[in-house]
């Protein structure tokens, strides 16, 4: 049965990543259709290993920035399904936007593309975050800087550059946690289980000293809290 379930699972795998590569080909040809595209294929990926959303917390309409753990490349469709239809900006490593994949979804969408590097991409990257919040988006980032690919329970060492930001544009925060996702792919062999998948809303926030420490603290609390159920 392992089997079968695994040939399924790479089958649907195909059809994901297939979808999406058409869909980032249609952007191109025409960016008006980006946010519509970008949705309905979040919806298919999230669709692939979620048999139930559960939202706990409340979504704050005026929170600036969401930052949150990074447990797997499917978080950002997740979270695209989470927000419905409202637009939401997404702060992405620039190595992205040279994926054949995804190249047209960050190159002709109003992500943002971050090259931690390089000086002047950074104050770029700080500019076009205070330009986007400015006009009502939220901005997705992943403090973590990268995809945890160990023990998703534990948080992996946030990066200094999004405290840096946010402090430096007075930002509105707000944490999430995303709870299960790495639980629908199983290995050996491989296969996609569908999970009910958790995402956590924390209470939005403005900086203050040690914000960024007690962010992380609850926030790895929730992961001790729901990952020993």
């Amino acid at each position: 049965m392992k089997i079968l379930n695994s040939i399924i699972s790479i089958l649907k795998f195909i059809y994901g990543f297939t979808y999406l590569a058409i869909v980032s080909l249609l952007i191109a040809i025409n960016p008006k259709w980006e946010l519509k595209l970008r949705k309905k294929a979040s919806k298919i990926l999230t669709s692939l290993i979620a048999k139930e959303i559960i939202i706990e917390g409340e979504i704050d309409p005026t929170a600036n920035i969401l930052m949150g753990n990074h447990t797997n490349n499917l978080d950002i469709p997740l979270m695209e399904t989470v927000y419905g239809n409202e637009k939401i900006i997404w702060v992405a490593k620039d190595e992205i936007a040279k994926m054949p994949i995804f190249k047209y979804l960050v190159t002709k969408s109003d992500m943002i593309l971050a090259n931690r590097n390089d000086k002047r991409a950074i104050i770029k990257m700080i500019k076009d975050i205070k330009e986007k919040t400015q006009k009502g988006y939220k901005v997705f980032l992943f403090p973590e800087g990268t995809r945890n690919k160990g023990d998703y329970t534990k948080l992996l060492k946030f990066k200094n550059g999004p405290k840096g930001i946010v402090e430096k544009l007075n930002l509105k925060v707000q944490p999430f946690v995303i709870i299960n996702l790495p639980k629908a792919f199983k290995k050996n062999p491989f296969r996609i289980e569908k999970q009910k998948i958790k995402v956590v809303f924390l209470d939005s926030f403005y900086p203050y000293e040690g914000w960024y420490e007690d962010m992380r603290n609850n926030m790895q609390q929730i992961l001790d809290k729901e990952y020993k159920k």
